[in-house]
């Protein structure tokens, strides 16, 4: 989502903006025609001190130098503030013109200006248009006071032709210098973007705070002019609009709203952050806190929306909410705890508010992240040393550098918070495969029990020609887990198996354990082959470093393809796993026959491979809710390499879900249960969410290939998709964006 998101360059419009702002500058004309007041005094510092509405006035007229030093002598009370929250109806008595542009010193020595009105209706909403790289604000509070935009007033036309709309925010538009220890209390509404305190900084922000409210994006009936063209995203922050400077040691306790503008105005990106909603690649935000309420359309973090820059020490306490908007077509949502959306870094940061999404169209595993979520195209943002209240922040997905916790557990890690500890990569550690249950772990949502073996244990009696391969064989479908009956028996450690010998079978039960930094992809038709709508739902996962897309070779049809975005993403680049998910009127056509079923494959592997496919595996294993995983194993041999494939199966009421794995190795690379692609096939099979009732099929089994001499129709013959396949075939990638709903 990197440039996506960014819009506009920031830098040009703020030019364009500023020349607009001089030139309304040159036109000023006082409420009070010609009376101009009179130079307050100084003081000894050459300050001029502002200790009236008249002296505020002549700070603002159009013949004060930009330079000027002033200093409040006691707080202004520009307008009786009753009622101030409804100015944009009813407005104040007094209204003054925001300063274009400004060099100097503005020292707030802790004063406050209260119930400050702009003077060109909606057209300057803020008190400084540009603070430059010389000016200082400091020790100023802002109360009581009303900033809006409205498109009619403050539409204009960037540099590249673009409709845009000012920004709405509260002390500046754009800060280039320095902003110290300043407060503001207010109403701050854009008909389009919106800061509490400034729109955009690219200077120094330190020890700010706002409280208030910031609305963003609410203008939702304007018409858009015929051929228009907008800015490709919004963004709404408490503290600031985007970040291309250093924000440090600031507060937000308003809430940031951002809601949706007129459709007519296509906008594809929307991103609220209680800091920033926006953060570029030389932001920097440190030491900063969020208390406020946060909600959005698509994307909302605690800290900021979007970020391609540095996040450090910041805390959220606030609640993040998505409210997913009536779209014709797939959107990006994501809410998180810091940071919706990040292609920079997230460093000891911590976050107890709560996350939460409300969708149209509801997936299994809503893009909630506690942290953050990395930006998988085409920059993966990373994460350290930061954590996130689990009963806050359902995240679906283990993440490095992320550590969930209890409520209790806090105290434990505060030395880890302040930066004095830190998390390191061997505190995550991915598990290989199937690992012995735990059963601690039965309220944890990153396991899934799985049923080996018979349903309990059995006792059984040792026949004439029996061996230790064939019971296994009978009990677990392959001979190779003989040592289950080794374990429970000790005494055949040596090495004695008579008839009439009464051996114990054991139930195993297994566990598939949530691998780190994956998202959800799977039933994302948003049209069925009828032409009807569907909701989007994630039911399958994979590797945010893998792509989701469709590698084009005859036998691949019906099927799509996972694949490594970079050659360390997995074992081999070459990975292909080839995947479908479907509507299953027939439901477990394998149960009771799993023993056929093998026979039937193992003839089929002849067929179509003769002696060159061997090293057969089979396994079936029992979920929680009843339904069997099926999978299979086996290694066919090419002229000039040889093809690792293993398949997974789930076969429900509600659907079919079939994973195809191939792996190509070298002709003399060893043969391993270690393989990748033997690891992760049954583990996507086993985590597919298949609760979702799927109404129409997708796909034809008619049309796919290798019907002859396979026995079950209803599904793809792996032989084959192995015999076709070829590893230069194009791959063609999906949608690359996490939390596409």
């Amino acid at each position: 989502m990197k440039e996506r998101l960014s819009g506009k360059n920031i830098a040009q419009s703020a030019a364009v903006f500023c020349l607009m702002c001089v030139l309304l500058a040159a036109a000023y004309v006082y409420q009070e025609q010609n009376a101009y007041p009179q130079t307050p005094p100084r003081d000894t510092d050459g300050y001029y001190l502002l200790s009236t509405k008249e002296d505020f006035r002549w700070f603002v007229s159009r013949d004060r130098d930009p330079y000027t030093n002033v200093r409040l002598a006691n707080d202004l009370i520009l307008n009786d503030t009753q009622g101030w929250e409804n100015w944009a109806d009813t407005p104040p008595e007094n209204s003054y013109g925001a300063i274009p542009s400004y060099h100097g010193h503005f020292d707030g020595n802790g004063h406050a200006l209260e119930g400050y009105y702009t003077a060109y209706g909606n057209w300057l909403a803020f008190l400084f248009s540009v603070l430059e790289e010389d000016a200082r604000v400091t020790d100023l509070t802002i109360r009581n006071s009303l900033f809006q935009t409205t498109y009619e007033d403050c539409v204009y036309e960037s540099e590249s032709g673009n409709t845009d709309v000012v920004t709405a925010s509260a002390l500046c538009y754009a800060n280039h210098g320095v902003i110290e220890n300043c407060e503001v209390q207010a109403k701050v509404t854009g008909a389009w973007d919106a800061g509490g305190i400034v729109g955009i900084n690219c200077g120094q922000m330190t020890g700010c705070k706002f409280t208030g409210t910031v609305e963003a994006g609410w203008d939702h009936h304007t018409e858009a002019p015929e051929y228009t063209s907008t800015q490709s995203a919004l963004f709404a922050g408490g503290i600031c609009r985007s970040n291309q400077g250093i924000i440090r040691n600031c507060v937000n306790e308003g809430t940031v709203t951002m809601e949706s503008i007129s459709e007519t105005f296509y906008v594809h990106d929307f991103a609220a952050g209680g800091i920033s909603g926006r953060q570029s690649e030389d932001g920097r935000i440190e030491d900063s806190r969020n208390v406020g309420d946060v909600t959005g359309i698509e994307l909302a973090g605690g800290i900021v929306g979007a970020n391609w820059g540095s996040i450090y020490k910041c805390r959220n306490s606030g609640n993040v909410h998505i409210g997913q908007m009536e779209r014709d077509y797939v959107e990006s949502l994501v809410s998180a705890g810091i940071c919706a959306s990040n292609g920079g870094i997230v460093d000891t940061c911590v976050n107890t508010g709560a996350v939460t999404i409300s969708q149209k169209y509801l997936s299994y595993l809503p893009p909630i992240y506690g942290i953050a979520c990395n930006t998988v195209n085409p920059d993966k943002g990373t994460i350290e040393n930061s954590f996130y209240l689990e009963e806050k922040a359902l995240q679906a997905y283990p993440q490095r550098g992320v550590r969930k916790l209890k409520e209790a557990e806090l105290a434990e890690f505060s030395a880890y918070f302040s930066g004095e500890k830190r998390l390191e990569r061997t505190d995550f550690i991915d598990f290989s495969g199937f690992v012995p249950y735990d059963p601690e772990t039965d309220d944890d949502p990153d396991y899934i029990r799985l049923g080996f073996g018979p349903p309990e244990d059995v006792v059984y009696e040792v026949a004439p020609g029996d061996n230790l391969w064939n019971i296994a064989e009978r009990y677990y479908g392959d001979g190779r887990y003989y040592g289950n009956l080794l374990w429970k028996n000790p005494a055949l450690e040596e090495g004695i198996l008579l008839p009439g010998m009464k051996l114990t079978v054991p139930h195993r039960d297994l566990a598939a354990v949530r691998r780190y930094d994956e998202e959800g992809l799977g039933f994302a038709y948003c049209r069925l082959p009828s032409g009807e709508s569907c909701p989007t739902r994630y039911v399958l996962s994979k590797p945010i470093d893998w792509y989701y897309g469709n590698m084009r070779f005859a036998a691949n049809a019906g099927l799509d393809t996972l694949w490594p975005k970079t050659p360390d993403a997995a074992e081999s680049e070459d990975i292909r796993i080839f995947y479908r998910v479907d509507a299953n009127p027939e439901g477990d056509f394998f149960a009771g026959r799993w023993p056929e079923v093998q026979e039937r494959i193992r003839k089929s592997a002849a067929a179509y491979w003769g002696d060159s496919a061997d090293t057969f595996e089979f396994d079936r294993y029992t979920l929680d809710n009843g339904e069997s995983l099926y999978c299979y194993s086996f290694v066919v041999y090419r002229k000039d390499e040889k093809l690792v494939c293993q398949t997974a199966y789930r076969l429900c009421e509600n659907m079919l879900v079939e994973f195809i794995g191939v792996q190509p190795l070298q002709p003399r690379e060893r043969i391993g249960q270690s393989h990748d692609v033997m690891l992760r096939v049954p583990y996507m099979a086993a985590f597919a969410d298949t609760s979702v009732k799927i109404e129409e099929a997708q796909y034809d089994p008619d049309t796919f290939m290798g019907r002859e001499d396979w026995d079950f129709p209803q599904i793809h013959n792996p032989f084959a998709i192995a015999l076709a396949y070829d590893r230069d075939a194009e791959c063609s990638p999906y949608m690359l964006f996490t939390g596409a709903q």
